[in-house]
């Protein structure tokens, strides 16, 4: 190991810095720090860290450092894909895809061959199963409409009624027209046509109901209610004259 000295080396000359020893050999900074790192027992020096200065002397074994790396230059770099493999570990070689079989030409008076079906990949050491062709599925079974049945669409229109005036009847008076089924499965038989015209009939035109007597019922029950106020107004203006001549005995008595 080079000897050290505290303050000045044999010579007697000042210690460099790693600045100066930069400027007086020529040597990057880097270089110099990874020299430091790898060499520091050749390397004449004193003190440790920011504080440590360098000998004369070091300046020629910074330069002998710098000669000796520079003659290990020139090696063949590694290839791309081999710096990129993890360390300790070999490579697998890619396996190269097999070659695509040629078809067999097509002979006449032959139908061509099936294709095979598609193999399911499976992990190593589990039989590969077959992908069974996808079944077709049933044709879905419509059942017979019911014979001699009607929708309220077609009652609407053999009834001469239109379609809400028909729904509404169905609402009020569904006990009255022959069908069968609920909701929007329902049906009605060729009778309820009948049933639907009469309905028509009875509530006049849109359907609505008139009242018995038309226009004189409608006066008399006015005329009923009339009368009636007029017994009430009487029967309070005879009550008013009770309750004055209460109040004016009342007064005689009292004064």
């Amino acid at each position: 190991m080079a000897e050290k000295n505290n303050e000045k080396d044999a010579g007697g000359k000042g210690l460099l810095t790693l600045t100066e020893v930069s400027e007086r050999t020529g040597i990057s900074m880097p270089t110099l720090q990874r020299y430091k790192k790898l060499y520091q027992a050749r390397i004449p020096s004193v003190g440790k860290g920011r504080r440590q200065r360098y000998a004369e002397a070091s300046l020629a074994v910074f330069e002998q450092l710098k000669s000796e790396n520079l003659g290990r230059r020139g090696r063949p770099r590694k290839s791309a894909s081999a710096a990129k493999a993890k360390p300790g570990r070999p490579r697998k070689a890619a396996a190269a895809a097999p070659a695509p079989t040629p078809a067999a030409p097509a002979r006449r008076g032959r139908k061509p061959a099936a294709a095979a079906p598609p193999v399911v990949k499976r992990r190593p050491g589990r039989p590969a199963k077959v992908a069974a062709p996808a079944a077709e599925k049933p044709a879905a079974k419509r059942g017979p409409k019911p014979g001699g049945l009607l929708t309220l669409t077609k009652i609407s229109k053999l009834a001469g009624v239109s379609y809400p005036t028909a729904v509404r009847y169905v609402r009020l008076f569904l006990d009255k027209l022959p069908h069968e089924g609920e909701g929007r499965r329902r049906r009605f038989y060729p009778g309820a046509v009948d049933a639907f015209r009469q309905l028509r009939e009875e509530g006049g035109r849109g359907g609505r109901r008139v009242v018995a007597g038309g226009r004189r019922a409608v006066a008399a029950v006015e005329g009923a209610i009339a009368d009636r106020v007029k017994q009430i107004e009487k029967a309070q203006q005879s009550f008013e004259k009770k309750l004055r001549g209460v109040v004016e005995s009342l007064q005689k008595l009292l004064g």
